[in-house]
């Protein structure tokens, strides 16, 4: 017989274009990444590839090779990526606050838990859902239900910077935020000073 979870409030936080500044890491950070490196595989190609090693179905060091590098070079790609402004003091405000923060995002396995060694999240996070581990990728209903299956219950608040991730959130019941400086959303906000209060009107 499974125990019940001690529920606790709970906010999930996506990772590209949330916790962190690139919102679409292959084209602003790994297609430069890659011409700089001489690389010249075709976009469709370099998509696909990303996509298959982000659901856990390509191995990483095969990724690189098929991109005709060694995979040494991939700790240079992720010296890449860079904190959102306010990212940190949002997540010791979550924790002063006794919430637990999860992320649920759609990432390669081994280049998530870099970041998260990288910028010391696992500081600041109850556990990581990512898509690589888990073979579905938002909008997917199963990314959420397997996002539930893990904390326990359903958060009390999603957080990302894509439409069709809210609205997929939103349709199942999972109570959701647009990250986003253009959203007009109900609880749409556009930086963690912002998103500080929503959790605050949401969670009341």
């Amino acid at each position: 017989m499974r125990s019940a979870v001690k529920r606790k409030r709970t906010i999930v936080l996506d990772a590209m274009g949330v916790i962190f500044r690139a919102e679409d890491d292959v084209a602003e950070l790994l297609v430069p990444f890659l011409n700089k490196l001489g690389s010249t595989i075709d976009t469709n190609k370099l998509n696909m590839l990303y996509k298959k090693t982000s659901l856990g179905q390509l191995d990483v060091d095969e990724f690189w090779r098929e991109l005709g590098l060694s995979p040494d070079v991939e700790d240079e790609y992720l010296a890449l990526h860079e904190l959102n402004r306010g990212c940190r003091d949002f997540l010791s405000f979550t924790r002063k606050e006794g919430l637990d923060a999860w992320c649920l995002s759609n990432d390669v396995s081994r280049w998530s838990l870099k970041l998260s060694a990288r910028y010391a999240l696992k500081d600041y996070f109850k556990g990581f859902v990512i898509s690589g581990d888990i073979g579905y990728r938002k909008p997917s209903e199963q990314a959420y239900r397997c996002l539930i299956d893990r904390i326990g219950y359903v958060p009390d608040l999603f957080v990302d910077d894509r439409a069709a991730n809210v609205s997929a959130a939103q349709s199942i019941g999972i109570r959701s935020v647009l990250f986003d400086a253009n959203s007009d959303a109900k609880y749409g906000t556009v930086d963690f000073d912002a998103l500080t209060d929503v959790v605050g009107q949401c969670l009341e």
